[in-house]
């Protein structure tokens, strides 16, 4: 009889070779759990141990500076100035603990405030943060803690009040931003960090008297960096080094938030059907000044060049809030002849963004024209013609919604001189002017609707 089933001795082999794979996999997924469970188990128990002892290190500081004579109370290179570093590193168990120890002045409300209260230095506030590194590192959660110092008596401080505000992109206080002040021009000597509070503000009474000697500096994590400059940095600057006088309060703002991205791309016209264009080098100018140099030109804060890759790529990080222009610089191969979003760009705090320009021959002199209808919007296929009634007379049309040059045309090899402009688009009454072209120009047409 012929054999098509098979024997009972492999249906039971095949079994016992299902069952142990399934068992192999169920035991592996319970060691995975218990080694994570395990292991999860340890970090806490280390980071509970680590914060612990960060805490007596935190008071053993505290301690330590309660028991120092009030007059001695301050960090080297603080305000107040004293003998206790900023900084340490301690060891403990095994692990690196790092201690923070800021000291700052307080102008108590109670008896008003500078520039009313003529003696703010009301009395010292001491905070110690502890982080420390390893398996359980504190990351952004360290120890803290706060304690206030009197002297007991009234005394009175020389010096003034160096105020440091700091707001967002909207105008709102920043608090937690990093604030450090430097000066070498005095003694003793500054260079120390603090943080701003829940107003957005540092507060330092007791600040020695000096003309523009801090150098402050602004910023926080992801966000833009904003300070002060010297006139040998900067003939008129706009936020200058700041001076300190006695019984006067010195205050100045500052302005930081998140940064943003910016992918750009280069391509061809839409001759070459707008094809990745390599290696172009372009200026990426933003609108803020630092302030003008002796000739009473602007210096701004960004103006750097950058060059697209093999592909016509390139990404900018790190970029501040402001209004941005691309441009050629001097001696370039290229134009531009159009770009989306159409230039200049506005970037906002905290955003991703991209933009594509097309890039033509570079010539002496030439024109970029935008058409728009009323309301500012882009107009796409419209006829522009560019003509001197002697030897120039081109006709082209701005390009298409879903192209880089949307609303755009650029005309190449021009002089220096004036040209007529005509454009003609169906549902609009046609258009008649004139522009002066020097080197590479750019005018506005705006179409009326019928």
């Amino acid at each position: 009889m012929p054999k098509f089933l098979p024997s009972v001795r492999n249906l039971l082999k095949g079994q016992s070779y299902f069952d142990l794979l399934l068992g192999i996999a169920l035991l592996s997924i319970f060691g995975l759990a218990l080694f994570r469970i395990s292991s999860l188990s340890y970090e806490i128990i280390s980071y509970s141990r680590a914060r612990i002892a960060a805490k007596y290190i935190a008071q053993e500081k505290i301690e330590v500076i309660r028991n120092l004579p009030y007059d001695d109370v301050g960090t080297l290179g603080g305000i107040p100035p004293g003998n206790l570093a900023q900084g340490e590193n301690l060891q403990r168990n095994g692990i690196n603990y790092m201690v923070r120890t800021i000291i700052i002045y307080i102008d108590d409300p109670f008896d008003t405030i500078a520039p009313t209260d003529t003696d703010p230095a009301d009395y010292k506030r001491v905070k110690v943060e502890v982080t420390w590194g390893g398996i359980a590192a504190s990351s952004r959660n360290p120890v803290a803690i706060s304690t206030d110092i009197s002297s007991g008596i009234a005394t009175e401080i020389e010096g003034g009040v160096l105020k440091v505000l700091v707001f967002d992109a909207n105008g709102n206080p920043l608090p937690q931003a990093s604030v450090n002040i430097v000066s070498s021009g005095i003694t003793p000597a500054i260079d120390v960090t603090y943080e701003t509070d829940e107003d957005g503000e540092v507060t330092l009474p007791g600040a020695t008297e000096c003309v523009a000697c801090y150098r402050i500096t602004v910023t926080k994590t992801d966000y833009s960096l904003e300070r002060t400059y010297s006139i040998s940095e900067i003939t008129n600057p706009l936020k200058q080094d700041q001076g300190v006088f006695a019984d006067q309060v010195t205050q100045i703002s500052f302005a930081i938030d998140k940064t943003s991205t910016l992918s750009v791309s280069s391509v061809t016209g839409r001759e070459q059907n707008y094809s990745p264009a390599p290696d172009v080098s372009f200026k990426l100018r933003g609108s803020k000044i630092l302030g003008t140099d002796a000739y009473a030109q602007p210096i701004y804060k960004l103006d750097d060049p950058f060059t697209t890759n093999a592909s016509g790529q390139v990404t900018i990080q790190d970029l501040e809030w402001d209004v941005y222009q691309i441009y050629m610089d001097t001696g370039t191969s290229y134009d531009i002849g159009g770009a989306t979003p159409l230039l200049p760009l506005n970037i906002v705090p905290d955003s991703t963004n991209v933009l594509t320009f097309v890039v033509y021959a570079h010539s002496t002199h030439s024109l970029l024209t935008f058409v728009k209808d009323p309301t500012l919007s882009l107009i796409e296929n419209v006829y522009v013609k560019v003509y001197d009634g002697v030897s120039f007379d081109q006709t082209k049309t701005t390009g298409g919604s879903s192209a880089p040059d949307f609303g755009q045309t650029l005309f190449s090899g021009l002089e220096e001189k004036t040209y007529q402009v005509e454009a003609t688009a169906s549902g609009f009454l046609n258009y008649t002017g004139e522009v002066i072209v020097t080197e590479y120009t750019k005018d506005e047409i705006v179409l009326t609707p019928e």
